[in-house]
């Protein structure tokens, strides 16, 4: 892979581990308030996407970059997670189209 592409691709999981952050904060869950807790659970069900489909990329692209296969990487994010596909891509093509 070309170092361009894995550096794009290092900075989304930089992106996306910022995202789970964003989304883990606990202290906004007020135990009289249930709405807080129907959010609570749609952000757990959010990281956990995320997790399911970030997890092994840092992996794939330091270890086994033959192993990586791009196409279905893209294709299985658009499926977990249509609502962040596009701006997880513009993400990864910004800066790949970054100058140097």
């Amino acid at each position: 892979m070309e170092v361009l592409k894995e550096k794009a691709y290092v900075y989304l999981f930089y992106c996306v581990l910022l995202d789970i952050r964003s989304a883990s904060y606990t202290h906004r869950i007020k135990w009289w308030k249930p709405s807080s807790w129907i959010q609570a659970k749609i952000d757990l069900q959010e990281i956990n996407n995320i997790a399911d489909v970030f997890h092994n990329l840092p992996d794939l692209l330091v270890n086994r970059p033959n192993e990586f296969d791009e196409k279905w990487f893209w294709d299985y994010l658009k499926q977990r997670l249509p609502e962040k596909y596009e701006f997880y891509f513009q993400v990864f093509t910004e800066k790949l189209n970054e100058k140097a």
